[in-house]
């Protein structure tokens, strides 16, 4: 199809810019299934969540590679930048035939429960249940990586901001189902 291959083509673009993105997203697409999975979700869902978990970030190939590789802390100007991703995100996704769902839970990752997120300070059930998992995803994988301005959370330090962040910047079920997951695997 013509749409993945532009998808991928698009993916592949970002991955070159910023090599970091690639595992990233790996991480976030294998952990979005596999809460898809500890919440019951059917096999499609999860799939699909799968998707959502690899193409989350794809508004960043927006973004110049000085500020996605930035071995130092971000200036507040350059966060504005970042911020930009999920709306170019979902402007790509959102052309694609078939990728609507998809385009809206890349829109609303990084939205919050209280509504403190961003873009559009959504909350509570705005937000697209996939975009919560996502979320839950994106942030585990960031804390328990290492950017050349901070050193990595340890797996029990990322579980704790988690907790602390559940029902005000996470949803707390997807938190919950992401701690049993981890209890399962990582114990």
């Amino acid at each position: 199809m013509v749409e993945d291959r532009v998808i991928n083509a698009l993916m592949q673009v970002l991955y070159e810019k910023s090599p970091r993105e690639e595992g990233h997203s790996r991480r976030v697409s294998q952990l979005c299934y596999a809460i898809g999975e500890q919440l019951g979700l059917e096999h499609e869902q999860r799939l699909e969540l799968a998707k959502v978990g690899l193409l989350h970030d794809i508004g960043k190939i927006s973004i110049p590679s000085e500020i996605l590789n930035k071995p130092e802390p971000l200036l507040p100007w350059e966060w504005k930048e970042i911020h930009s991703h999920p709306v170019n995100g979902h402007r790509f996704l959102s052309a694609v035939v078939g990728m609507a769902e998809i385009a809206e839970a890349t829109l609303a990752h990084h939205e919050r429960m209280d509504g403190s997120g961003y873009p559009f300070g959504r909350s509570g059930n705005q937000i697209p249940f996939m975009a919560r998992i996502v979320a839950v995803a994106d942030a585990y994988d960031a804390m328990v990586s290492s950017r050349p301005y901070r050193h990595a959370y340890s797996h029990s330090q990322a579980l704790q901001e988690l907790l602390r962040g559940a029902g005000k910047q996470f949803d707390a079920q997807v938190v919950r189902a992401f701690c049993g997951l981890l209890d399962r695997y990582i114990a």
